[in-house]
């Protein structure tokens, strides 16, 4: 009886001190989970502080920069560039270029009366002979008969045996002069050279196989190049059936040349500027 009675009187004593653990139990579970280190008002006894380590910071570097390498220019793409196709021009065979002659020189002129020199055929045979004919120094009245003159000849007696050259007989020549001077050098020239094989195979068949047509050509202009063009008025004799020049250095000059001063000063200063034209052109292209 007294121990049950004993018990009794303990329990509320058992009770306090259970409370109390349980009080400091959860003061303690505060402090951990919450960090709090101010000191409670009930509690007189100093808390023990537990050293802490000094942690030395750790010091991570900063990385270098990275290296961007520089972008790499783009490739210049040039512009292909299509080259023009070169025009490829075949010849004619020589018995078969009248056609291709009779266009090309008819396009170097306006004047209607050229279509007359382009009738004949095998012009480039006779336009070879012509010239060969010229630098030799004689007139090839056979083989360009669309070249004569309308009209005779005509003079004025002196005397018996004396005659002067009429001066109406130089407009015989006024439109084989007009046709001629009305070509376009510069395309002349440029149709030639682009013939020329077909004018040195027709120049080969007369026998001149080691020779150049150009150079027959400056030879051909150089000699009427070189005479003079006299002026009126103009002296004949007529010895026998045919008139000669009374003076005896124009009577001393080739039968071309003669012919030349026939066709009157006018005509003939004309015809010579237009040679010496052509003969520039033609040295220039086959000098350049």
């Amino acid at each position: 009886m007294g121990d049950v009675i004993m018990d009794q009187a303990k329990q509320p004593i058992l009770m306090a001190l259970g409370v109390l653990s349980l009080l400091i139990l959860g003061y303690i579970g505060y402090s951990v989970f919450t960090g709090d280190e101010e000191e409670s008002a009930s509690t007189t006894e100093t808390p023990i502080e537990i050293p802490v380590a000094e942690v030395e910071p750790v010091v991570v570097p900063e990385p270098e920069p990275e290296i961007v390498p520089e972008p790499e220019p783009e490739p210049v793409v040039e512009p292909v560039v299509e080259a023009e196709p070169e025009i490829s021009f075949i010849l004619p065979q020589l018995q078969d270029s009248d056609q291709l002659v009779r266009d090309g020189v008819g396009s170097l002129s306006q004047h209607m009366g050229l279509a007359k020199w382009l009738m004949p055929s095998e012009l480039i045979r006779k336009f070879v002979v012509l010239v060969d004919n010229v630098a030799l120094g004689a007139v090839p009245r056979n083989h360009v008969p669309f070249l004569a003159p309308e009209g005779g000849f005509q003079v004025q007696r002196v005397s018996e045996q004396d005659y002067m050259l009429d001066e109406s007989s130089f407009a015989r020549y006024d439109l084989v002069t007009e046709i001629f001077v009305s070509i376009d050098s510069n395309r002349a020239v440029e149709f030639y050279v682009l013939l020329r094989p077909l004018f040195q195979e027709a120049f080969a068949e007369l026998g001149y196989e080691n020779k150049k047509f150009d150079d027959v050509i400056f030879s051909a202009i150089g000699r009427l190049l070189e005479i003079p063009a006299i002026s009126p008025p103009i002296y004949l004799t007529r010895p026998v059936v045919m008139y000669e020049f009374a003076d005896d250095k124009q009577e001393s000059m080739s039968a071309v040349q003669k012919q030349l001063v026939r066709m009157g000063p006018k005509n003939t200063r004309l015809i010579q500027a237009k040679l010496g034209e052509l003969a520039f052109e033609l040295r220039a292209v086959l000098e350049g």
